[in-house]
């Protein structure tokens, strides 16, 4: 997008701006919705702005790159740490690392369920969740696009948008109901040379086009023009969804982007005290040296100087070198280190072996604890948006023939994130037995336990390998004693 960048100051990135219109959804029309579009275009911009920023630092793009200095200039070392892309990918690998599981809520529909997963398979969603959550936590915001597909074996397409293309209308009312939602496309005119944007927006009844000028960004009366008619949506939703992050859309990068330039600084002029030490300065005392002799001198690695014996001093040659305490630095780089891996939630890799702490106290005392938790309010976020577009995708299902979901609903699903549930492991099946020998029904002792992520699932394939008495045998008389089986038959 060939938007005018201007500069964007890292100290005032407050997540990005929602874009609001009193207007009524009934009143939506070609010329209601030209008229938002005039309003919303300069927050829109705004927010392509910033977003486009925070890519740039993601990528490395950083504030250390124009590191300048005043005093011997040539030795001005510019380390780049890309803490930002650390995080990014963490984030990315921890939440979307295995695929998002649709299982069922109740025992019917389950054949629609394992339809539903399938197709989203065949729309390899997997690998688009896990780009969409790029978007997501470098930005704040990602955007999600489905329409019917013309494929016999998938009934939906589902496609990624742009976040820098891509924006929602909402009502201001106290629902925030979306109005409408815009995808924008560069496009050229190869006659005439002119570049201009088509802005498509949908609403619940209709799709319209819109012209935009290439310059509108630099005009203070925008100017949109309808092309191309009105056609009917034929889903009758929006087919554009947003995922925000979080209430504000804070990006995980905007929350450290101070504490990430000042660990390259300090790492930048660590290295340059290293250098400026090798390369330390030569003071001649009551001796003189011209340009010639200097440089013998630093060919030779030695120099003969005499003293001026009618002056009564005496010559010598001294370095000047003032070397930082790397020790106290360190300490100053540790703890803006953790810092911002805490305000992130990401945890930190320990290259100390304790063998006094137990497994759970190590996942605490290095973060896994917190980072899990903050998973989980990812994962709600993520959820809020996801229903919305299993919505729409369960509305194209039940109107084409050849889909095989015709009974399934929103409320029938349970979006699961399928997380490495391997962590104390013994201890989670120890509580899962005594949660049996203390007769809790199964389905409720597996999800209490947290060993799976789909525990309906693992009731219904260990009830149909082992028969309806599974969960009554003998080992009910068993109870566990400080991790201990007891018999108490």
């Amino acid at each position: 997008m060939a938007f005018t960048k201007g500069s964007i100051d890292s100290t005032k990135l407050f997540g990005r701006k929602v874009l609001y219109s009193s207007i009524d959804e009934n009143q939506l029309n070609v010329l209601t919705i030209a008229q938002v579009l005039k309003e919303v275009l300069p927050l829109h911009l705004k927010n392509l702005n910033e977003i486009d920023y925070l890519i740039g630092v993601y990528k490395g793009n950083q504030k250390i790159l124009s590191k300048t200095k005043k005093v011997r200039k040539n030795i001005n070392n510019k380390v780049l740490e890309n803490n930002a892309f650390h995080i990014v990918e963490f984030k990315k690998g921890y939440v979307f690392g295995d695929p998002i599981q649709y299982v069922q809520v109740g025992d019917t529909l389950k054949d629609e369920i394992v339809t539903l997963n399938k197709y989203m398979l065949e729309n390899d969603k997997p690998s688009k969740d896990k780009d969409l959550s790029e978007d997501w936590y470098i930005s704040g915001n990602a955007y999600r696009m489905i329409f019917p597909s013309t494929e016999p074996n998938k009934p939906f397409e589902i496609y990624n948008a742009n976040p820098k293309q891509t924006f929602v209308v909402y009502s201001s009312g106290y629902e925030h109901k979306p109005l409408f939602a815009c995808y924008m496309a560069q496009k050229k005119d190869y006659a005439t040379g002119e570049d201009y944007y088509v802005i498509t927006a949908y609403t619940r009844k209709e799709v319209l086009t819109y012209k935009l000028k290439e310059d509108f960004d630099k005009s203070k009366d925008i100017e949109i023009s309808s092309v191309g008619g009105v056609s009917v949506n034929g889903i009758g939703e929006i087919p554009i969804i947003e995922y925000p992050l979080n209430k504000s859309r804070l990006g995980i990068i905007e929350l450290v982007i101070s504490v990430l330039d000042a660990l390259n600084t300090i790492s930048s002029n660590d290295i340059d005290d290293i250098e400026q030490f090798v390369q330390s300065l030569l003071v001649f005392l009551n001796a003189e040296v011209d340009e010639e002799g200097l440089e013998k001198l630093i060919e030779a690695g030695a120099v003969n100087v005499k003293s001026n014996q009618d002056r009564g001093s005496s010559a010598d040659i001294k370095l000047l070198s003032n070397k930082l305490s790397h020790t106290e630095t360190k300490v100053l780089y540790d703890r803006l280190y953790n810092n911002m891996l805490t305000i992130a939630g990401v945890p930190r890799m320990s290259d100390k072996v304790s063998s006094g702490d137990t497994g759970q106290a190590r996942l605490v005392g290095e973060g896994w604890t917190m980072s899990d938790e903050r998973a989980k309010q990812d994962e709600l976020s993520f959820k809020i948006a996801e229903k919305q577009m299993l919505n729409i995708a369960l509305s194209i299902c039940k109107r084409k023939a050849s889909s095989m979901i015709k009974n399934l609903n929103v409320g029938d699903i349970e979006i699961k994130f399928t997380r490495n549930k391997s962590d104390n492991l013994l201890v989670k099946a120890q509580a899962l037995l005594n949660l049996k020998n203390a007769q809790v029904a199964p389905n409720v002792a597996f999800q209490t336990v947290g060993l799976f992520s789909d525990s309906n699932s693992v009731v219904e394939q260990s009830q149909a390998f082992y028969g309806d008495m599974w969960w009554d045998n003998e080992v009910d008389k068993d109870v566990i004693i400080d991790g201990v089986v007891t018999n108490t038959q």
